[in-house]
């Protein structure tokens, strides 16, 4: 609706906050949208910038792309990676960070469902083994021997442990778990296997079959290797 002045009609209000102010200065609700279409602009130039980064890195490894090719790929300009993203390891680490938490709520979905400690202990085998087989490039970036994600392989590890840790005192307390075994010790044995057997596997899921590997992990976690 057009509002003249001079008319001595009363629009409604909503005109009045679509229209642009005397001095020619928009209105509240213009700038508010206009501040919402830069936001979402914004967040979805840093996910394409997320997406290429994981192209392009699971392509070449960490160290054989470059910032400027992040932001070719992506479709903006240099100077607009910087706007995000320090460098390309930042924006790695972010990769890796969306991929734990997604990690983390499988897992927690998976303890979730199990009635018991030996079947928390397969699902969360097979919970792995299922995220290793849909990110096998960033599980072979990460744990590859590329010093340049020592720092995001160290953090993604320690938070693991971390689950595993509160998982067995919660095991020790219900006597699932015999109290001699410290589960801190414990944690970061069963993450430090995790890391090698799932790197490995992920690498050529044809190096042994996918039942063989959840039954040993889940074996070895709770029985170890010689079962009474």
């Amino acid at each position: 609706m057009t509002v003249t002045a001079g008319t001595g009609t009363s629009p409604p209000s909503e005109s009045i906050e679509r229209r642009p102010l005397g001095d020619g200065r928009s209105s509240p609700v213009d700038a508010g949208r206009r501040r919402k279409s830069a936001g979402e602009a914004r967040l979805a130039t840093r996910a394409r910038l997320l997406a290429s980064g994981a192209v392009l890195f699971g392509e070449r490894g960490l160290h054989r792309v470059t910032s400027h090719e992040i932001a070719a790929h992506a479709g903006v300009a240099a100077g607009t990676f910087y706007n995000h993203f320090s460098d390309k390891h930042e924006l790695f680490g972010e990769i890796a960070s969306q991929a734990l938490s997604e990690l983390n709520r499988r897992l927690e979905s998976a303890n979730a469902g199990a009635a018991n400690l030996r079947e928390a202990v397969r699902a969360r085998s097979e919970t792995l083994l299922d995220f290793a087989q849909d990110n096998r490039d960033l599980i072979r970036i990460l744990f590859s021997r590329e010093m340049d994600t020592a720092a995001v392989q160290a953090r993604v590890l320690e938070t693991l442990a971390q689950s595993v840790l509160e998982e067995r005192r919660a095991a020790i307390a219900r006597e699932e778990m015999p109290p001699e075994i410290d589960p801190r010790v414990l944690a970061q044995a069963v993450v430090g296997m995790w890391a090698r057997v799932v790197a490995w596997w992920a690498e050529d899921p044809t190096r042994a079959p996918r039942a063989a590997v959840v039954e040993t992990l889940t074996r070895i976690q709770l029985d170890g290797t010689h079962p009474a």
